[in-house]
């Protein structure tokens, strides 16, 4: 289980997940530019080029949150970058299902469409357009759900090593206040209100 305790065995969660959120970011913003700006998609419609754009804009704002996570956050945001990252590639496996299945079994509507959008390119062109737009699709979306599912993986045990050990340092500061060790570790948490002194301080 070692490969899902740090990156491929031995690279430390610490160290690689601030560096994976700027992958994600980079992808993000250099594909979100490229899907606005048909650069890869010239032949499709906007009901189908326009999602992959918003789908490359959640990939840079997960990115950008998930650098200042794991960099500049608590637990609490470490797990929130997990569950982002969970919920972006469910999403990006929903649509990237739906893109593969129109290229595919709409070939009708695709290339109708793409000789509207661009007049002076043949039937066949626009074909080939739509059977190449289809395989780098299965390829990116292949890739994306291996590594992506993996990476997430892997950051939800590096994120759950270090609630469980906070669970353990709470318990510990429980049990010593219990045996008359140390002070309430509840009562500043609990008690102490803004501009106010806590229980302990008025008494």
């Amino acid at each position: 289980m070692g490969i899902f305790d740090k990156f491929f065995g031995f690279i430390d969660p610490k160290t690689f997940a601030p560096i994976l959120a700027g992958f994600y970011a980079l992808v993000g913003f250099v594909f979100m530019i490229l899907s606005f700006g048909r650069w890869i998609m010239p032949h499709a419609e906007n009901d189908l080029s326009i999602p992959w754009g918003v789908i490359c804009i959640l990939l840079l704002i997960t990115g950008v949150y998930g650098v200042w996570a794991t960099t500049k956050g608590s637990t609490w945001h470490h797990r929130q970058f997990v569950s982002a990252s969970w919920g972006f590639f469910l999403m990006l496996l929903c649509w990237g299902v739906v893109y593969i299945a129109v290229e595919i079994h709409h070939k009708e509507k695709v290339n109708t469409g793409c000789l509207k959008r661009n007049p002076t390119w043949s039937l066949q062109k626009c074909d080939d357009r739509r059977n190449t737009a289809s395989i780098i699709a299965i390829v990116l979306v292949t890739f994306g759900m291996l590594f992506g599912f993996y990476f997430t993986l892997v950051l939800s045990r590096w994120v759950s090593s270090i609630e469980w050990a906070e669970h353990l340092e709470e318990e510990k500061r429980l049990a010593d206040w219990r045996a008359g060790k140390a002070e309430n570790p509840h009562i500043k948490e609990h008690f102490v209100v803004e501009g106010r002194p806590s229980n302990e301080e008025a008494s």
